[in-house]
């Protein structure tokens, strides 16, 4: 009876431990989606305010939007980090991938930081 007892005991423990530290909750997948849908969207603004501006401006594509850094290059460059960090096959790639709980909040971290700073630069263009 004890033996019952104990190996009872062993699983509710054991299973309590893997829902508080490994489950993913369909809160965090779904905060997730949110930030990566919330920051892809921006970064689309963000290159049309910056093609916008630099075929409106005369010169806008050579002009320097950071020191050494035109706004032809920089436009490249956030293009390139879309396709690389913000495509939907790499959001379907990472919750195929089965994310832990705590990778999922780190990479929503990531993601809210991200979204900040592309909201500043859209704002600084939308002036």
């Amino acid at each position: 009876m004890e033996i019952t007892i104990a190996i009872f005991s062993l699983l509710i423990a054991w299973f309590t431990y893997r829902k508080t530290f490994h489950a993913k909750s369909r809160e965090e997948i779904e905060n997730f989606v949110t930030h990566y849908r919330a920051t892809q969207a921006m970064s689309r603004k963000v290159q049309q305010k910056l093609k916008d501006y630099a075929n409106n401006t005369p010169g806008g594509w050579d002009r320097q939007i950071f020191n050494d850094v035109t706004f032809r290059q920089y436009l490249s460059m956030i293009e390139r980090s879309y396709e690389s960090n913000l495509s939907d096959k790499l959001l379907q790639d990472a919750l195929e991938g089965k994310p832990s709980k705590n990778l999922l909040v780190s990479m929503t971290k990531d993601l809210e930081t991200q979204l900040s700073e592309l909201t500043k630069l859209y704002i600084e263009f939308d002036r």
